[in-house]
Formats: structure tokens, sequence, C-alpha cells
């Protein structure tokens, strides 16, 4: 009787003092993880109410129900305390996690049916306890508890290795607790094992669940939740599990097999086991796409912050795709529901939103004047909402108006020297944390490591505008020399019209057209005027082509012939190239598909390779460009057979000032702007082959659109 009484006592004191501990949670822990604690704390105080009624119960058939209630909690006891390691540490599994909830609901599930699966019967243990004997499917049930169990303390271990400082020391209240509580908690499955020892560990889990909830909370090991929203969504999943699993089962042991005995009750089981298994990839399913959304929201990886931000974004040289990288990598590894960068504009004395995600205010900007811009430019501190609110700082209306606008929770300047060059803004994290001082820490040092980068960018695209500057100086100059070849071009057709001008004038003056009749000579002159306008049109069209070529690029994009565009440039190079003597040959593959680029830019990568090419022959030489389709491409061979370029030379080609022509011929700017013109259009161009004394080959190639293999 004695024995009984301290199992029943054992029981209450589990139940009173695990609810407490929830409460505790509850009150003062506002983090993800108190919540996933709070349950299992709960399982627990629901083990200790069931083995509290067991003690006192005298009825068999209300203590088998009982055994019932107290297996509630022993059934999710591992699940729960697998999840709050998960949220603790880096070291689980997600899937096996998912495999925890899954194996829980099916068991659960079991128990509760009336078989003899789970449990069998009751015997008599220290002569007046009834205990549980156990049925088959326990066995498999007890193996997973276990294993899941020694998994998740195997990861808190490796997680207490790898830490230090108060990190390291909540990890170790949480091992020692668990040597206290599963050590004798373990005694209650001996005893269903026939070996009959007192379960003191009804005594000692108490003490487990108190020393880690004092990791958690005076250390401060989990991170911030807003809990009653998560039990709701928790409650609400778990409810959905069992009303679609246990409904049809119950249906078809109520209404069709209920009148069919023992044996119709077998069939019915069976049958609830065929449902169960075929619901459960589904229910998987379920589990995942809804526990990846609430609850399985972890705290992102700060490795894999740094390692994106160093090797994906921090090298961009590009503004626009710098900033709008930012925000992306930011939102989805931060995993925020807002972020936005603001640059300053020197002009305006501005800041300018230039990339956001979900800001209620896409066209925005902030004035240097604002309290916020004041606030960070005199600080170069950091601006934390919740920080503000539980610190109870009055907050403007004109700067709440601005935290609204950009729906954010933290806002960081960007600090270049002593100058705040941009604003980074990041909203709240979908998991509902606040930002830890550990998130400071990372984010504060990477805003200051973007305002490099985007200065860099800025150098960058400044030192891209001098050099598309000087390209179109060089152009020029270029122009200047093509013009005295082109001049004989032009000067042939205008002296052929006028020749035949002239020489009608003199026929008339010397009467030669005297025996002609008015008719006649109307037809002459309209012969004379057909072949003037013919040449005139010649000329009008090579000085057309030149004029079109000395003005700068627009930028805008058009689905162009390659075929022509190749007959244009050679229209203004082609004279230079017959008074060095070298052979010029265009090989254009049928049905080849127009290109979507900016017609004038591939003008000039044109231009600038065939004349490259014809100065790398220097005289007597050959030309070819080929045109052809690979694929989803379309490549463009420019091809040579003049001096080739030496091996030491092949790293530097494309760098800009680099050249290999003698000195005052060149600025080596043509292939380090031909190679910005051709992936500004979303092309490639590289050295296909050389060898010195036997010529270049170079290709630039272009991806074919829909629309424009549509085209062909």
């Amino acid at each position: 009787m004695i024995r009984l009484n301290l199992f029943a006592v054992g029981g209450l004191v589990l139940t009173v003092s695990c609810l407490a501990v929830m409460l505790v949670n509850i009150v003062f822990g506002r983090k993800k993880v108190n919540l996933i604690w709070s349950l299992f704390n709960l399982s627990v105080a629901i083990w200790g109410f069931g083995a509290f009624m067991v003690g006192i119960s005298k009825n068999p058939q209300n203590v088998l129900l009982w055994w019932k209630v107290n297996h509630i909690g022993v059934i999710w006891m591992p699940v729960f305390i697998l999840h709050t390691v998960y949220l603790l540490t880096s070291k689980v599994n997600k899937k096996i996690l998912i495999f925890a909830y899954i194996q829980a609901t099916f068991f659960q599930l079991i128990e509760f049916l009336p078989t003899v699966l789970f449990f069998k019967d009751l015997r008599l243990v220290f002569s007046s306890l009834h205990y549980v004997t156990l049925g088959i499917l326990y066995h498999p049930f007890f193996l997973l508890w276990i294993s899941l169990v020694v998994y998740a303390h195997v990861c808190v271990y490796r997680e207490y290795v790898t830490s230090v400082g108060l990190k390291k020391l909540s990890l170790l209240y949480f091992l020692v607790g668990s040597v206290l509580g599963f050590s004798g908690g373990f005694t209650n499955f001996l005893i269903g094992y026939k070996v009959d020892i007192l379960p003191y560990g009804n005594f000692t889990i108490p003490i487990y669940c108190i020393m880690v909830t004092y990791a958690i909370i005076r250390h401060h090991l989990m991170d911030i939740e807003i809990v009653i929203k998560k039990t709701l969504v928790f409650a609400g999943l778990l409810a959905s599990v069992f009303a679609i699993l246990v409904l049809p089962t119950l249906l078809i042991q109520e209404y069709v097999f209920r009148s069919a005995g023992a044996s119709g009750r077998l069939i019915g089981s069976a049958l609830s086991g065929i449902i169960i298994i075929l619901s459960l990839r589904r229910m998987e399913n379920f589990l995942i796409n809804v526990t990846d959304r609430h609850l399985f929201q972890k705290k992102y990886d700060y490795r894999e912050l740094l390692r994106t931000f160093t090797s994906e974004v921090l090298t961009v040289v590009n503004l626009d795709k710098l900033v709008n990288l930012t925000v992306d990598k930011l939102t989805d590894i931060v995993k925020v529901g807002s972020s936005a960068v603001l640059l300053l504009d020197e002009e305006k004395q501005q800041f300018d939103l230039v990339a956001f995600r979900n800001v209620k205010d896409p066209k925005m900007s902030l004035l240097r004047l604002d309290g916020v811009v004041t606030f960070l430019e005199q600080t170069h501190g950091y601006l934390l909402k919740k920080e503000l609110i539980d610190r109870k700082v009055y907050i403007p209306p004109s700067i709440q108006e601005i935290i609204d606008k950009l729906n954010a929770e933290l806002i960081i300047p960007m600090v270049l020297h002593t100058d705040v060059i941009g604003i980074l803004s990041l909203g709240k994290k979908k998991s509902d944390e606040d930002y830890t001082q550990d998130d400071l820490d990372i984010l504060l040092p990477l805003a200051r490591t973007l305002a490099i980068a985007i200065s860099n960018a800025r150098l960058f695209s400044e030192l891209g505008k001098a050099q598309a500057e000087a390209a179109q100086r060089e152009k020029m100059a270029v122009i200047g020399t093509l013009s005295a070849g082109i001049n004989h071009e032009i000067c042939n057709p205008l002296g052929i019209a006028r020749g035949q001008c002239e020489a009608f004038l003199l026929n008339m003056k010397d009467g030669l057209y005297n025996n002609k009749t008015s008719g006649e000579l109307l037809t002459k002159a309209k012969e004379i005027m057909a072949k003037v306008i013919k040449e005139t049109d010649r000329a009008t069209a090579i000085t057309k082509k030149l004029s079109s070529f000395a003005k700068p690029a627009k930028g805008e994009a058009e689905f162009v012939n390659i075929d022509k565009e190749i007959d244009d440039v050679l229209g203004l190079v082609g004279y230079e190239l017959k008074l060095e003597k070298i052979e010029f040959e265009k090989q254009i593959e049928d049905g080849l598909p127009d290109i979507f680029v900016d017609r004038k830019q591939l003008q000039e990568v044109l231009f600038n390779l065939i004349r490259n090419a014809g100065q790398a022959i220097g005289e007597k030489g050959k030309i070819t460009v080929t045109a052809r389709q690979d694929e989803e491409k379309v490549l463009i061979d420019v091809k040579d057979t003049g001096s080739g370029i030496p091996d030491d030379k092949l790293k530097e080609l494309f760098n800009p000032f680099f050249t290999t022509k003698e000195p005052g011929k060149g600025t080596g700017l043509g292939l380090f702007i031909v190679r910005q013109v051709v992936e500004k259009n979303g092309g490639k161009i590289y050295l296909k082959e050389t060898r010195v004394g036997d010529g270049t080959t170079f290709t630039v190639e272009f991806p074919i659109t829909v629309s424009e293999k549509r085209r062909v």
C-alpha cells in the first residue's frame, strides 16, 4: 500500500511541477522553442497525471483507460524533446523530426483502437498496483522511443562540444538534466518488461524539467516567439491529423463491423490499418508543408549568410544587380517578411529606394533632414523597433511613418569611412523571432562591408562611363581616318553623276541633239536622271552609314539580321581592306535567326573585330566572318590570317588599356569595350584560337530567344 501511494504521489508531483514549468515558459519565455519545450512539459504532465490516476484507481477497467491517457504523454515526449533540440542546435536532421511526428501520430491512433496490439491486459505488481502488459506493436514503439531520445541527446552533445560561453553552460545543464530525467523515467518501461523496480523517475524528472527551463530563461538559450500563435497552430495541426486518420477508422468499427463479432472487429482493424498506411504518405506531405510554414522556421545559419555574401554578392560590380541580390539573399536566408536598400543621391541630398521586397511604399525616399536619417548619420547606430518599444522610447509620428512605409523592424546604416551612403531595412522575421545580439553581430559588419561593395560598384560604373567616352573618342578618331578612304567611295558615284549631266549639257550646246524630237530629248534626260539618282543614292548610303556609326548607341534592343549588319560594317571598312589588299569572305548559314540586340552596338562590335583583324594582317591576307546556329545560340566567328597573339599576352587580352598595337595606334580599349558591349546585350566573347604567325579567331555568341525562333 505504501508503494502504491508513492507511485501515485510521484505522478501527482510530476504533474504539478511540469505544469508549473510550462507556465513559467509561457510567461517568461518569448521564444519559439519555449512553445515546444512547454508542450514537452505538458506531455510529461499528462504522463504524470495518468500515473497518479492509475495509482489511486481500484477498478481494472478504469485503470486501463488511465494507462492509455498516461501513454499520450509517453508517445509525444521524444517528439517534443527532439523538436526542442532541433531548435537549439543545427545538428538534428529535419526529415528525422518529421518522421518522429508521423510515427507518434500512428502509435497514438493504434493505442486508442479497441485491440490488443498496443496493450494486452493488466497484471498486479507490488501487491496492489495494476500495470499493463504489452502488445506486439509496443515493442517497435519502445525501440523508436529509445532511438529518438538517444539521437536527440547525441545532437545536444555534438553542439555542446563546439559551443563556448553561456551556450555551452546551458547545454551542460540540458545534458545533466537529461541523465537524471530520462534514466529515471526509463524505469517505467522496465516494469512493463516485467523488471519490477519502483519507478523512482517520477521524482527525478521534475528536476530535469526545472534545470532545462532554468538554462532557457537564465541564459537566453531560446529564440523569442509568439507562444499563443504557435500553440494554436500546433493544436490545429494535431486536431487535423487525428480527425483525418481516426474518423474513418471509427466509422468502420462502429457501423460496418459492430455486429460481426470478434472476427469482424479483426477485419475492421485490418481495414483501418490499411487506411492508415495509405494515408501516411499524404499526411507526411501535409505535415511537411504545414510545419515548414509555421513550426520549423529555424534560426538561420549565419555561416550560410556570410558564405553567400562573400561568394555571390560582394563580388558583383554591377550596382543594380548588387542591391537586388542583397535584398533577395537577405530575405531568403534570414527569412524576413520585407527588406529594402536605400542609396544616397548626392545631387538631391536624399536616400532613394533602389531595391526592395514587400515594402508598403515602393516610391518612397528619405531626405537627409528626416529623423531616421539624422539619427543614423549622427550615431552610426542601428534602429530596432522592438528595442524602442521595450524601453518605452517615444517614437515621433514622422519616424513611425517611415518605419511603416518600409515595413521595417530593423534599420541599419551602411557607413563608408564616416559617411552614411545607404540604409539597409529588414522587416520582422517570418518565424516571429526577435532580432538578437547574435543577429546584430552579423548584420552590422555585413552592412559596413556592403557599403564598400556599393562604393566599388559605383566607381566601376563611373569607370565604365569614362571608358565608354574614351571609346567613343577613339571611334571618332577612327572615323576621321576612315573618311579619307570613304571620300573616294563617295566621290566616285558623285563624279559619275556629274559626268553624265555635263555630257548631256555639252551635247546640247554643240547641237548634237538638234535632230532629236522633244520626246526623244525627254527620254534621254530621264535616263541620265535615273543614273544620277542611282549614284547619289549610293553616295548617300555611304555617308549615312558613316554618320550613323559615329553616333553613340542608345541601348535599345531590337531584332537584328546578322548578314545585313556585316554588309553595313563592310561598307565602312571595305575600302581600307582593299587598300591593304586584304580579302574578305562572308559565310552565313541559311535560315540563321535574327538576334535581339542593340543594332548600333552590334555594328560597333563587328567593326572593332574586323578592323582589328585587318590591322593584325597588315597587308595581304584574308578575313573570314562566319555566322551559324549552335543549339540555343548564334555564333559569329571573325578569323584572320594575321600575326597571332603570343602566349604571354593571352591573359591580358581583355584587360583595359592593353594593346598589341604599335605606340600611338590604339588606346587598348577595343577588346575591353567590345566585351562589355557584348555582355550588356546578353552575349559572350572569347578567343577561340590563335597561333603566332598563323592568325587568330574570335567568337561572339548570343542566345536565341523564343521570339527569335519563331522568326526563323
